[in-house]
């Protein structure tokens, strides 16, 4: 082990110094000096003083040799499959090969099925293969069905590992099983009574049985009204019921009825969680990754980086086509141009706040599709009254703009356009009139837009999300050039007739 001890100088040095390393890596560190020192007994010390998961985390900062001794050098079986659950993917596959077959199959008891299934569903053949031959067979069966279950659907984290009885057993009964095989399972906080076909006809709370008569059947105490969700069903969804009914377990059934498995509420937590961060990632145009930020290599961070770049640059695309389409209005008023980053920085920020309280909403199930309409003119008016004082402030700063030089206003006006208009003053209020009055039209559209687009995404079975952030401003951009210079044509051809068609012939 002297490769590795020369490998990782600054865990030595941070030994010394506390200090400056958190409670993780000073357990790596420990580990580390441990395992290359062959001192046994410190090891052990130190596992009988942390938990689990700090094992795991502290392992994952070390190299995959010193994980493959430490699993070689432990011989409690219960502490090496908790440690199991939680440590990388790329440290469990080196296990996998690299520990005797009696090791592997000895701590694999102790890991929870729905975490057995999430790791091997995504290991090679041969190595499924192989860590599927150190299980019993009719825990082998197990772990497939759940694994055959897709990556977003409650089949894939729900675990089978719960306790069922019948409904003729007896409370005292259901306390003697609880402390036999108790320790194994996920939860014991809810007894699940099934039928003889293993349907679930009812629910009772573990603190509820310990106030009732333990010679009285389960069957006179359980509850008969509880939720539960399909296995087929999105993720998404438990989490709202179990919201709604303040559930730490939700029972996964079959359409018959058929007891499948359970959700627990740290379950729920891992998918609000991944929801959250995959939102993250699509309001800010990015591919979601599948591994940790630290753990992704550069190029496939650039690949979901360059995926919506490329995407929002053939959609800015338009913004340039419509500013071309437009120059002749730009050449009879070039101070048009110095509005447009303004106009389309608000318009667009506008969307993104609609477009965030819509997808919240939908995200916790206090908008349905069917309250589309409701929404939408909830969002138009509340967009108008804001554009509404937007336009009028906006007037006021436009002018204050023009008449103390934060707006470089030199050639800014034709002397035709001054002439029509009665003076610079009044061009001046004419310019701050187009602005303010693409802003009343512009944000007013971007709140209905961005009202509707999150719920059509939902009912085409797209992610709200996508219609959020990036996606909305560059949308915004497009229709606010369109609003933007439409009011200014209007205005300079009311003010100068045939202008404008004068401007385009001499663009020809």
């Amino acid at each position: 082990m002297t490769e590795n001890n020369e490998k990782y100088p600054v865990l030595e040095e941070s030994l010394h110094n506390t200090d400056t390393v958190d409670s993780n890596n000073f357990v790596a560190l420990k580990l580390h000096r441990f395992l290359i020192t062959n001192d046994h007994d410190e090891l052990l010390n130190l596992i009988d003083k942390t938990s689990s998961v700090s094992l795991a985390e502290a392992l994952n900062l070390l190299s995959s040799d010193e994980t493959v001794l430490f699993f070689s050098t432990i011989l409690d079986q219960q502490v090496l499959g908790e440690v199991f659950s939680y440590i990388r993917v790329e440290l469990k596959e080196k296990i996998i090969i690299n520990i005797s077959k009696k090791k592997v199959a000895g701590f694999l008891q102790f890991v929870q099925n729905d975490d057995l299934a999430d790791f091997i569903e995504d290991l090679p053949k041969s190595l499924r293969v192989l860590t599927l031959s150190y299980l019993p067979a009719k825990r082998r069966q197990i772990i497939e069905n759940l694994a055959k279950f897709s990556d977003d659907t409650i089949g894939s984290i729900m675990t089978t590992e719960y306790l069922a009885v019948l409904p003729t057993t007896k409370v005292k009964d259901v306390f003697l099983k609880i402390k036999q095989i108790g320790d194994t399972l996920e939860t014991v906080r809810h007894i699940f009574i099934v039928d003889s076909n293993n349907k679930l006809i009812g629910i009772e709370a573990l603190e509820d049985m310990m106030f009732v008569d333990e010679e009285i059947e389960i069957k006179d105490i359980m509850s008969k009204d509880f939720a539960y969700i399909s296995p087929i069903a999105d993720k998404e969804e438990a989490i709202p019921i179990c919201k709604k009914y303040d559930l730490p377990v939700l029972p996964v059934l079959s359409k018959n009825g058929e007891m499948l498995g359970i959700i627990t509420f740290d379950d729920v937590m891992d998918v609000v969680e991944e929801e959250n961060t995959e939102d993250v990632y699509k309001q800010a145009g990015i591919a979601p990754a599948e591994t940790p930020y630290l753990e992704t290599k550069a190029f496939k961070m650039a690949r979901s980086y360059v995926i919506w770049l490329i995407i929002l640059l053939i959609i800015n695309t338009f913004s340039g086509m419509i500013i071309s389409r437009f120059e002749a209005a730009l050449l009879t008023l070039p101070i048009l141009t110095c509005f447009i980053p303004a106009l389309n920085d608000s318009c667009g920020d506008a969307g993104d706040q609609t477009s965030s309280m819509v997808i919240r909403a939908l995200a916790t199930g206090e908008i349905k599709n069917k309250d589309y309409l409701k929404v939408a003119l909830k969002e138009l008016l509340a967009g108008f009254i804001t554009a509404i004082i937007i336009a009028i402030f906006n007037f006021g700063w436009v002018m204050l703009e023009m008449n103390t030089n934060l707006i470089n206003t030199d050639n800014a006006f034709t002397p035709e356009f001054i002439q029509q208009a009665g003076g610079i003053y009044n061009a001046q209020m004419i310019i701050a009139a187009v602005v303010s009055l693409a802003f009343l039209f512009g944000i007013t559209c971007a709140k209905l837009l961005a009202s509707i687009l999150p719920i059509i995404a939902k009912a085409c079975h797209l992610d709200p999300a996508v219609m959020s952030g990036p996606l909305i401003a560059s949308m915004m951009d497009i229709l606010t050039l369109l609003v933007y210079f439409a009011v200014a044509l209007v205005l300079i051809d009311s003010i100068m007739p045939g202008e404008l068609v004068v401007s385009y012939l001499s663009m020809l």
